[in-house]
Order: structure tokens, then sequence, then C-alpha cells
């Protein structure tokens, strides 16, 4: 493949100097400039043996021309039919960070600090992007490969036939991968399509789970409710009654009078018990109730928020933080957590020691 006489191309209304006026006429501006960038490079300026001596990176033009003429090559293939490993984001980040390695190559003197170090950092991160050039990029330059194989038998003596059929098999081969690209792509609406019919269905479902434990939930607290309206009378009343059964007749103490005193102090301690118990469920059953609606709530609006963001990484964000929200462990309220492990010495020594300031 020979390259045609220096031309001048504008990208983003900039001009820039490059061996092709057709390079990757078909491709995106800003890989355009980068493409530019590289083949702009003086080898020589790279190699350094004024600045760099016996460090001189003697491997480098090598390596760059290397890269050079890959990149060539895959300029003659259409950019809407590169993989996504290059076209998404894969061939714009390597040309940049070659660019940036041959700038650090470019800076980098005998006076700098740690040359010896920086050089071999340097030889190694650009063998290590030709190595990505040569096994990502250079068996997708399908058409320059065609172009050597014809211009090579057409020196050699290959006969107009077998030319035009392999013109036909490379036709009949792109017929084949459009074909391929619109299955593809109509299987990928139709997957896409099963699982928003999936997740309506799973969201219905789940949703009336939800429901049905709300319920549940508020039926158990309404329960407990008539218990702490029933426990609260009758507990009032038998405090009344114990303390009438405990009361030391006249002014006396005696041993069996204390002993009255302290099994009614107990008793009134079960009492009291019981109460929070009472209390305690209800405002838990209370609790799960609210919780239960909330998340019947959360997902009936699970799919619309979803859909409703565009940009694919938030919305996958806004997915896993719903999904979070939603399937999160509940807390009951049976226990404050906030005293778990709080022991009765901690209680009394941790408020007499000194703070640090």
């Amino acid at each position: 493949m020979e390259a045609s006489e220096d031309a001048v191309i504008e990208v983003n209304g900039e001009p820039v100097l490059t061996p092709d006026p057709n390079f990757g006429v078909e491709w995106p501006d800003d890989i355009r400039l980068l493409c530019a960038r590289l083949l702009d490079y003086d080898t020589e300026e790279i190699r350094g043996r004024d600045r760099l001596g016996a460090l001189a990176f003697e491997e480098a033009p090598l390596q760059v021309d290397a890269i050079r003429q890959i990149v060539k090559e895959l300029s003659l293939e259409r950019w809407d039919e590169l993989p996504p490993n290059l076209s998404r984001g894969g061939l714009f980040s390597q040309l940049e960070e070659t660019i940036r390695v041959l700038e650090e190559m470019k800076e980098l003197s005998s006076t700098s600090e740690a040359p010896g170090e920086n050089k071999d950092r340097l030889s190694s991160r650009l063998t290590e992007l030709l190595d990505w050039f040569r096994q990502e990029v250079a068996p997708r330059a399908v058409n320059a490969r065609i172009q050597r194989f014809v211009g090579h038998g057409s020196r050699g003596g290959i006969d107009e036939a077998g030319v035009r059929k392999l013109r036909e098999e490379y036709a009949d081969l792109s017929e084949r991968l459009e074909s391929l690209r619109s299955e593809l792509d109509s299987s990928q609406e139709a997957v896409s399509q099963a699982r928003a019919e999936a997740g309506d269905s799973a969201s219905r479902e789940l949703e009336a789970v939800y429901a049905n434990r709300s319920d549940e939930y508020a039926s158990v607290a309404g329960k407990w409710l008539i218990a702490l309206a029933i426990s609260l009378p009758v507990a009032a009343s038998l405090a009344v009654l114990i303390f009438h059964e405990v009361q030391p007749e006249g002014e006396a103490k005696g041993p069996h009078d204390y002993a009255a005193l302290g099994l009614g102090v107990f008793l009134l301690g079960l009492l009291a018990f019981g109460v929070r118990i009472c209390a305690q469920n209800l405002r838990v059953n209370r609790h799960l109730a609210a919780v239960a609606r909330s998340k019947q709530s959360a997902i009936s609006t699970f799919q619309r928020l979803s859909a409703s963001v565009a940009d694919e990484e938030l919305r996958s964000a806004v997915t896993l933080t719903l999904a979070q929200s939603i399937f999160a462990v509940e807390d009951t309220g049976l226990v404050d957590g906030s005293g778990d492990q709080v022991t009765l010495v901690e209680r009394a020594v941790m408020p007499s020691l000194p703070r640090p300031k």
C-alpha cells in the first residue's frame, strides 16, 4: 500500500498535516486528530541521541513506525464496521496513551531526574502499546490485507478472474456481515422487550407480596393495640390490689413485711413488663407495615424511574440504588441496636472517663 503525498485536512476547524487527504475520511474528528499527531512525530527526535547519549531510545523509531503502519492500514476500514472494543473508546484511549508516552520521550534528557529508570519505563510502555496495536488493531485491517494481496498478485501475473472472484467473495462477506448485524440488532430489541416485560411482571408480583405483608402487619398491630388497651387497666387494678395486700399493718415493720414488699415490687415489675411488651409489639408491627407500604410504592415506580433516565451508566446506578433500598434487611425494632453491645460496667464507667481533646 503506497502512501500518497502530504495534504492538509481540517479537524474541528484546525488544519492538520496528514500523509493522505482521505485518511479515515469517515472517522470521528477526534480520532483523526490523534492519528494525525501520531503520524507527525519526528522519530529521530524521539530517539534523542543528542539529549540522552547512551540512554537514547534506539528501538523507539521502529516501534513508532510499526504503530503508524497499523493505524494507516486500519484507516481503510469504515468506522461503523469496527468492533466495539475499538470504536467505543478503546482506540481513542490507546492513541492518547501513545502520544503521551512519545511526548515524555521527547522531554526526557540526561539531566532529568532518574533518566535511566524513566527510559526503561517509557520503553516498556511503548512496547506494551505496540503489542496491543498488533493484537487488537492489525487483525481488523482487512481492506489493507486485500489490497496488498491484489497488488502483489498483479505484479506476479495474477489473472483478472482471480481478482474478480476475490472481490466478489469480499462483497458477499460484507453482505453477510450486514445481515448478521441486522439480526443482532433485532435480537437485542427482542431481548430488551422480553426483559422489560419480565421486569413489569416481577414488579407486579412483588408489589402484591408487599401489599399483603403490609395488611398482615397492620392486622397484627391492631390485635396488639387491643391487648395494650386491655393490659393497661388490668395492670393498674392489679397494682392497686398488690399495694393494699403488701401494705404493712401498723407502725412496726418485720421481716415478713419486707418480704411482702419485695414480692409486690417483683409483681409490679412483671405487670410493667407485660404492658411494655404489648406497646413494643404494637410499635414494631406498625413500623413493619409502614416499611412494607413504602417498598410497595417504590416497586410500583421502579420501572418508570429506571426507564426515565437516558444515560446508561446513570440508569444502572439508579437501578442499583432502588434495588438496594427495596431488598435491604428490615429493621424490626424489637431491639435497639444503639446499645446492644454496651455492658453494665461500660454504662457505669464510660461517662466518668476523660475524653480526648
